[in-house]
C-alpha cells in the first residue's frame, strides 16, 4: 500500500457520487502539490469509497421538536444522550476495514509498532458511539478504559466511520439551529469541537464544521470557540505567504486554541471536509509549533474533542 513514492494516482473504477468523486479528484491533485502528503492521501484515497460508498446513516433519533428547542436553549447538542439505531448490517465489517486501513498507514509511517491497533479493532463502534455522544467528555477515555494515546487511536478512527452515518441526519436536524443560531463554539447536534472553519461564499462569512456528524453553525468572525472571546486583541491569524486568501489558521491568545479556516463558495461535503483538513494540515503543525491546542483543556465541559 505505501511502497515506493510516487505522485500519481490512479483513476477510480467504480461508479462514484458526485460528491465522492470531486474529493477524491481533489485528492489527486493535492498528491501532486503536497506529495510529502502522499501516504496520507493514499490512505484518503482508499478510505473515502469505503466511508462514503454507500454506508447507510443511522434511523433519525426519537426526540421531539420540543425537546431539541428545550436543549438548545440550554446549550446542551441535540444527540447528547440521545437513543441512535443503526440499519446497517455491515457495520462491524467496515469498523474492521477501516481498522486495518489505518493500522497499515501507521505500520508504514512509523518506526515503532502500534500495538493498540488489534485491540482497537476489537471495539464495537456502535456501542462506543453511543458512549461517546451520552457520557460526560470529562469521563469517557475513562469509562473507555484506555490510555489517553489510544483512546487518541480511537477517536481518530470513530470519527472517520461515524462521519457518512451521522450527516445525513445532523443534515435533517440543522433547521433547529440554522434558524434561531447557535451562538456557542461546539457543534450543536454532538456536541463535538470544530474540525474546521470555513469562510464562505462572496461574503465570506465564517461557518463553524463539525469532524464527527458533519454539522455547520455560523458564528461572528471574530470569535473563539472554545472560549468564546470576542476579544479582537487576543485574535489573530497565521498563514503561509501566498495562501492567506485560501486557507490560514485562527489562534487566540485568551486560551491557546485554534482552528484552522478555508475559503469555499458553497459548504463543504462529508468526505470534502476530510480532503480541507489534509490541505490544511501544514497550518495545525504552525499552529502547534507555536503552542496552541486543537481544543484547550479547560473549555466547556460539555463538548466532545474527537481527537482528545
Amino acid at each position: 500500500m505505501f511502497g515506493r513514492k510516487s505522485s500519481k494516482i490512479e483513476s477510480p473504477q467504480k461508479t462514484v457520487s458526485p460528491e465522492l468523486r470531486e474529493s477524491l479528484a481533489r485528492l489527486a491533485r493535492l498528491a501532486t502539490e503536497r506529495p510529502e502528503l502522499l501516504d496520507l492521501v493514499r490512505l484518503y484515497r482508499e478510505l473515502h469509497p469505503l466511508l462514503f460508498g454507500g454506508a447507510r446513516p443511522v434511523r433519525p433519533p426519537l426526540v421531539s421538536s420540543e425537546e431539541i428547542v428545550k436543549k438548545l436553549a440550554g446549550g446542551v447538542p441535540i444527540l447528547r444522550r440521545v437513543s441512535l439505531e443503526f440499519d446497517d448490517p455491515s457495520l462491524s465489517e467496515s469498523w474492521r476495514k477501516l481498522c486495518s486501513l489505518v493500522s497499515r498507514f501507521r505500520a508504514g509511517s512509523t518506526s515503532g509498532q502500534v500495538t493498540s491497533d488489534a485491540t482497537i479493532q476489537q471495539i464495537p463502534p456502535m456501542e462506543t458511539l453511543r458512549k461517546l455522544l451520552g457520557a460526560d467528555p470529562r469521563e469517557f477515555c475513562e469509562t473507555l478504559g484506555q490510555s489517553r494515546s489510544e483512546a487518541g487511536q480511537l477517536m481518530s478512527s470513530l470519527r472517520l466511520w461515524a462521519l457518512p452515518r451521522l450527516a445525513p441526519v445532523v443534515q435533517a436536524l440543522e433547521r433547529h439551529w440554522l434558524g434561531p443560531g447557535w451562538p456557542r463554539g461546539f457543534c450543536p447536534a454532538c456536541g463535538s469541537w470544530p474540525l474546521l472553519a470555513e469562510s464562505r461564499g462572496l461574503e465570506q462569512f465564517r461557518w463553524l464544521r463539525c469532524g464527527l456528524c458533519g454539522a455547520g453553525w455560523q458564528v461572528d468572525r471574530v470569535f473563539c470557540p472554545f472560549c468564546e472571546t470576542r476579544d479582537h486583541r487576543q485574535l489573530h491569524d497565521l498563514f503561509v505567504e501566498g495562501e492567506e486568501s485560501r486557507c490560514r489558521v485562527s489562534v487566540c491568545d485568551a486560551c491557546r486554541g485554534f482552528v484552522r479556516s478555508i475559503s469555499t463558495l458553497t459548504a463543504l461535503t462529508a468526505p470534502g471536509l476530510l480532503v480541507a483538513e489534509l490541505e490544511t494540515l501544514h497550518l495545525e503543525l504552525i499552529a502547534r509549533e507555536r503552542g496552541y491546542s486543537a481544543a484547550p483543556k479547560f473549555a466547556d465541559d460539555r463538548a466532545v474533542d474527537p481527537n482528545v
